[in-house]
C-alpha cells in the first residue's frame, strides 16, 4: 500500500518536465521569427540602396546627366528629378514597396562617388516602425 503515491508524484513530474520542454521550444522559435523578420527588412533596405545606386550610375555613365556645369532631369522608378548643375547632386528615391533610398552623387577631378543609404520604410522622416539601412558606396 506504500506504492500507492508514487504514481502521482511520477505523473507530476513528467508533466513538469513536458511543459518546460514545450516552453523551451516555444521560446527558441518566437526569438528565429524575430530574427528573420529583421533579415527580411534588411534585405529590403539593401535591395533599395541598390536600386538607387544602380539608377544612378546608369544616369551618369549612359546619359551624363550628373554634369557639373549644366542641370538635367532623370527618371527613376517614375519619379523624376532635376540634377547636376553642381559637383553634388542629391535625391531620395522611394521604391513602389514603400522603401527608400537617399542617393548623393560626387562629381571630383578624382572620379565620381555614388552614395546610396537604402531604407526599410518610406522617406517620410516619421515613419512609425523600426527603420533598416543599409548602405552602398561606388567609386568610378
Amino acid at each position: 500500500m506504500k506504492k500507492r503515491g508514487v504514481t502521482l508524484l511520477l505523473a507530476i513530474f513528467i508533466s513538469t518536465l513536458a511543459t518546460s520542454l514545450g516552453l523551451g521550444i516555444f521560446a527558441i522559435i518566437f526569438g528565429e521569427l524575430g530574427i528573420s523578420g529583421v533579415a527580411k527588412e534588411s534585405l529590403v533596405a539593401l535591395y533599395a540602396a541598390d536600386s538607387g545606386a544602380e539608377c544612378a550610375i546608369y544616369w551618369d555613365i549612359k546619359q551624363q546627366a550628373f554634369s557639373t556645369t549644366t542641370s538635367s532631369s532623370i527618371n527613376c522608378a517614375g519619379s523624376d528629378f532635376t540634377v547636376g548643375g553642381s559637383p553634388l547632386s542629391i535625391f531620395d528615391l522611394t521604391l513602389p514597396n514603400d522603401s527608400c533610398a537617399h542617393i548623393q552623387v560626387q562629381k571630383s577631378d578624382g572620379g565620381t562617388t555614388v552614395t546610396s543609404l537604402g531604407s526599410n520604410n518610406s522617406c517620410d522622416s516619421a515613419s512609425p516602425s523600426r527603420t533598416v539601412q543599409r548602405g552602398l558606396e561606388v567609386t568610378y
